[in-house]
């Protein structure tokens, strides 16, 4: 997307269309058919539409996405302007009630998370009726694997003032300051991928030993749809195909054992049981 940090320009719209075929030389798969992505983003409605009646679809989804996955091909200023408005919204802004203990789990940005995660959800049973399950089996797996490491990475980016040591937090002699460091540690978040973040979380808690059974799986999903005639083979995969169909079979299969491995992870083996436990659900 064209991310807009400014004043309105006109210009900016022929901009959009000389970019489309540029992108396309070098990713030859189109952007999706909903216009999400594609297309020129103002940072207005990204950081003040933010929940509420004015934040549709499309709006959480790039803004998640710009936090959770971004790399900007030039103007990196303007990433990191925007992203640091928006964790202001989310969390020097979002003030609670002062007390001696200063929270570091920001729950405006991690109620969030999980509103994007059960959209995204949402979405999938949607686009299975509107499409009469055209691509279904892409999408069905993308919402196995790779949708829920997004929200896997907003989780532990919501946690990771507990998670990791954030000395600067409790150098903060006021409520404003605490909160002003909490979202810049966050903001630095946002530039690890959610892989990357997985993968230091695993290492930190000490819970090495899972990666086999999340980063196997999620292997051989990329693996997949890396591979042109695979991905064709998934794209025009009917609904009542779906169980003869190897590829799909083994990648359905392979994603229990990788959802085995995040539940141990979040619930059985770690302090992230603890984090979900007070701030994931009630």
């Amino acid at each position: 997307m064209l991310l807009v940090d400014g004043p309105s320009d006109p210009t900016l719209g022929a901009l959009v269309h000389d970019i489309g075929p540029r992108m396309r030389e070098l990713i030859k798969k189109p952007v999706g058919e909903t216009g999400t992505f594609g297309a020129l983003v103002s940072s207005h409605e990204l950081v003040h539409h933010i929940a509420g009646t004015r934040d549709s679809n499309a709006n959480l989804t790039r803004r998640m996405l710009l936090l959770a996955e971004s790399r900007a091909i030039t103007g990196a200023d303007v990433r990191e302007r925007v992203i640091r408005n928006i964790l202001a919204r989310y969390v020097v802004l979002d003030r609670s009630v002062p007390s001696k203990d200063r929270p570091r789990v920001p729950q405006f940005l991690l109620n969030d998370v999980v509103r994007y995660w059960r959209t995204v959800a949402s979405d999938y049973a949607s686009k299975m009726w509107d499409r009469q399950h055209e691509g279904w089996a892409t999408r069905n797996l993308k919402l196995r694997y790779s949708r829920k490491v997004l929200y896997i990475w907003g989780l532990l980016a919501s946690f990771s003032a507990s998670l990791y040591d954030a000395p600067e937090l409790d150098e903060a002699t006021s409520d404003e300051e605490h909160n002003a460091r909490l979202a810049d540690f966050i903001g630095r978040q946002t530039d690890k991928t959610p892989l990357e973040a997985l993968a230091g979380a695993l290492l930190r808690l000490g819970c090495e030993d899972l990666g086999p059974a999340i980063f196997g799986p999620y292997d051989r999903f990329l693996a997949v749809l890396a591979d042109p005639g695979l991905r064709n083979q998934l794209d025009a995969l009917s609904f009542d195909d779906a169980a003869a169909n190897s590829v799909y079979a083994e990648l359905r299969e392979a994603s229990k054992g990788y959802r085995e491995g995040v539940l141990d992870l979040f619930f059985d083996r770690s302090e992230l049981k603890e984090l979900v436990r007070r701030f994931g659900v009630f």
